[in-house]
């Protein structure tokens, strides 16, 4: 064979090599990314953009009553449990309150513990002189003043019985003023925000700890009108979070509990991909499979307000 007829046979094969051989390098991670976009196992019948949030929100909590922060019990990123306390408020008020109501209770026992004891002996008085005053022996007069003191003393009783109930009831208002200067957790979770330090006067009106309870995370995803007929609560989804570190997206199962029942204007943020204006949405809403506590260790990667994206499939 002729020495140009071998070079160009040569330079055929190769191309036919290099055309059928392995995607190059530069090819790789385009591959790459795509794989990791497209949803595993079935293909999706819908795509929404989402948010992760806790049911119910976010717990605000104020303070429980106008006055001077004493003590802070936490800090931010503590765990605390239901009932526990988080602040307390000055009160040397209300200690002071406690004391002159007790008093009142000791003072209004003691009137009615007297009364108790002299009307046994009153009535007894009262009855023998009606005895008497029956026999003929005594003027009726002193016995009809005898029943009359016996009486008086019965209502005396019922009156000290009542001012001690009284008493005890403004005693119970006071510790229970006092109770209401301690702000206590009303369940279990973590201090995300934490507003006031010892020594600060504080209203009732502003949040002063903001706290995220225990419950699991779901997905709260807005999804277009023209994928509404197409998702049905029980469907599985695929939720995915992209690296901010800019490795692979982080990805989790997911399932549908249900769908709004109205339709409205979008919620979340516009990132810039595609124009937004004017679209209608429905939630849809999701929890994750396995659930996924919000105050769990090691969930980093999975926060209450980032932003997700989420494929639909059967």
């Amino acid at each position: 064979m002729h020495k140009h007829s071998k070079i160009a046979l040569l330079s055929l094969f190769a191309s036919l090599l290099a055309a059928c051989g392995p995607a190059t390098d530069s090819a790789l991670p385009a591959a790459q990314a795509q794989a990791a976009a497209a949803p595993r196992g079935a293909a999706p019948v819908a795509m929404a953009r989402g948010k992760i949030e806790v049911p119910g929100g976010l717990i605000e909590l104020g303070a429980p009553a106008g006055g001077w922060v004493e003590s802070v019990a936490v800090a931010e990123g503590d765990h605390v449990r239901r009932g526990q306390a988080l602040l307390r408020l000055a009160d040397t008020a209300a200690r002071a309150d406690i004391a002159l109501a007790e008093a009142e209770v000791q003072a209004a026992r003691a009137r009615q513990q007297a009364q108790a004891v002299r009307l046994p002996a009153a009535r007894q008085y009262a009855a023998r002189l009606v005895e008497a005053a029956a026999a003929g022996g005594l003027d009726r007069q002193r016995a009809d003043d005898a029943g009359q003191a016996a009486r008086e003393l019965d209502a005396s009783l019922a009156v000290a019985a009542a001012d001690t109930q009284v008493a005890s009831r403004r005693l119970a208002q006071a510790q229970a003023q006092l109770a209401r200067l301690v702000l206590s957790a009303p369940t279990e979770g973590r201090v995300v925000r934490l507003l006031a330090q010892p020594g600060t006067r504080v209203d009732t009106t502003p949040a002063l700890l903001v706290l995220l309870p225990d419950r699991p995370l779901q997905v709260r995803a807005e999804l277009n009108e023209s994928f509404a007929a197409k998702v049905r609560a029980g469907m599985k989804a695929e939720v995915t979070v992209d690296s901010s570190a800019g490795g692979a997206a982080a990805f989790r199962s997911a399932r549908v509990v249900r769908l709004a029942a109205v339709m409205g204007p979008t919620r979340l943020e516009d990132d810039g991909s595609s124009p937004r204006g004017g679209q209608r949405v429905v939630d849809c809403f999701l929890v994750f499979d396995p659930p996924l506590s919000a105050g769990a260790e090691g969930a980093v990667a999975w926060r209450v307000g980032q932003n997700v994206r989420v494929n639909f499939h059967e």
